[in-house]
């Protein structure tokens, strides 16, 4: 047996072995190997020389990578506010959007006035950080056309446009995201006596979509010097809604409005600024790209939105052909396990966790694996996500080294890309929250 075949130990699994091996066998009919006393096809062992075998000492190699970029626009969902994190950093995030050219309306030149204008946001329930306090939001206009990029699909998280330096509308008050139903900031009364204006006049930039765009690009929703958390909102043409509020003096009064609705979703994104200064992950920035988890204490990070993922490598998957001639792998599962103190109810962990194949620049090139929380609500020892690996340890035994594929593992896209859920793993030498993988397998001696 090769050397390196001693990183692989394995343990017969007796006692019920013969209970189970007429069921083994029937999974192995699909091999066309026979030997004498044996039949795949006959299922038949009657020198008993084939074993139903368990390892669990394949090596993992574990680290937390940073990825350059990640995609936030056409999520629906609106984020802003800043957000400490004593394990990830301080997370300060923006959104941008456009708003569209309100329907056309007849507005009498005498006896009309305006009132006020706000921006009606729509609280999605979600909230990271303490939401007890008086969060401040602010709302500024952008000033350079929000566009996707040439070759690009989407925006990013470190997409950007510039702005006025001051802001158009502030909010300072306690939101509960899951109770309040709307959130209403005040904007500029200056900007609202001219579009007011500009709708009594039917002004050319405001009555043509494609005119009111180049004089209105968008607004940006950016936390407040004072921002403690952040909190998700609906970005819908129905839920984020910049509202003119206007008059007309007849017999009796009547109060009107105006809507601007926020358009095209494709081009509102959210912006993540990560600062992880004094945290386990300081040292990811700059050209630093990967922390190996032996140099972070046996622990590996993932949080979608500020570009942290995990890799882990299987390297000698392909020496399992040394175990002997007449070998089939059955079933592989990775077992994770979140450290504990890592996670409570203002930081849960996600509900789903993804394994995607990634090649050696951490390019996902496929979708492996799915893996949903298991939550041990009794000692919170074995809460673990379980994911099954045996396509891909299959693949990996006959591929070659240049078509060779890692994992990648991060929350999902409908949970990464909207929240700042994330995730700490232990890696194999962690003893506490030990990452386990446990391979099935059948061997005739």
């Amino acid at each position: 047996m090769n050397n390196t075949m001693y990183h692989l130990f394995f343990r017969r699994l007796t006692g019920s072995m013969r209970r189970y091996f007429p069921v083994i066998l029937v999974v192995a009919a699909i091999s066309s190997c026979q030997k004498t006393g044996f039949s795949y096809n006959n299922i038949v062992d009657n020198n008993q020389n084939t074993d139903y075998i368990l390892t669990d000492t394949l090596t993992v190699r574990v680290k937390t990578i940073q990825q350059d970029s990640v995609p936030t626009s056409s999520q629906n969902i609106l984020l802003a506010g800043k957000r400490a994190d004593p394990i990830f950093g301080t997370s300060t995030i923006q959104s941008f959007f456009q708003i569209a050219q309100p329907a056309t309306i007849d507005i009498p030149a005498n006896g009309s006035k305006y009132d006020s204008m706000v921006l009606i946001m729509h609280p999605n329930g979600y909230v990271a950080g303490d939401s007890t306090v008086p969060q401040q939001l602010q709302v500024y206009r952008v000033t350079s056309n929000i566009v996707i990029p040439p070759t690009y699909y989407y925006l990013y998280n470190n997409s950007n446009f510039s702005t006025e330096s001051t802001p158009i509308g502030s909010y300072s008050g306690i939101i509960r995201p899951k109770t309040d139903k709307i959130v209403t900031i005040p904007m500029s009364d200056q900007l609202g006596n001219q579009l007011f204006t500009m709708l009594r006049d039917k002004s050319p930039d405001i009555t043509a979509n494609n005119t009111f765009i180049e004089f209105f690009k968008g607004l940006n929703v950016r936390g407040g010097p004072g921002s403690q958390a952040v909190t998700g909102f609906a970005a819908t043409d129905t839920g984020l809604v910049m509202r003119l509020y206007y008059h007309i003096n007849e017999a009796i009064t009547t109060v009107k409005y105006v809507d601007f609705k926020m358009q095209a979703s494709n081009l509102q994104f959210n912006q993540v600024i990560v600062d992880r200064t004094g945290t386990p992950l300081a040292a990811l920035t700059g050209n630093v790209r990967e922390l190996p988890s032996e140099n972070t204490n046996n622990i590996a990070y993932t949080q979608t939105l500020t570009g942290s993922a995990i890799r882990l490598d299987i390297p000698y998957i392909k020496n399992l052909v040394y175990l002997g001639q007449f070998f089939k792998v059955m079933k592989v599962y990775m077992t994770l396990k979140p450290v504990t103190g890592t996670y409570d109810i203002n930081d849960r962990l996600p509900p789903r966790m993804v394994l995607s194949e990634v090649n050696k620049l951490n390019q996902v090139t496929d979708t492996l694996a799915y893996g949903q929380l298991t939550v041990d609500k009794l000692y919170d020892k074995n809460t673990n996500y379980t994911f099954d690996i045996t396509n891909y340890v299959i693949k990996e035994q006959t591929v070659s080294d240049l078509n060779s594929r890692g994992l990648l593992l991060s929350p999902s896209a409908t949970d990464g890309r909207t929240s700042l859920d994330r995730l700490v793993i232990g890696d194999q030498k962690n003893l506490q929250n030990q990452l386990k993988i446990q391979l099935y397998y059948l061997l005739y001696k």
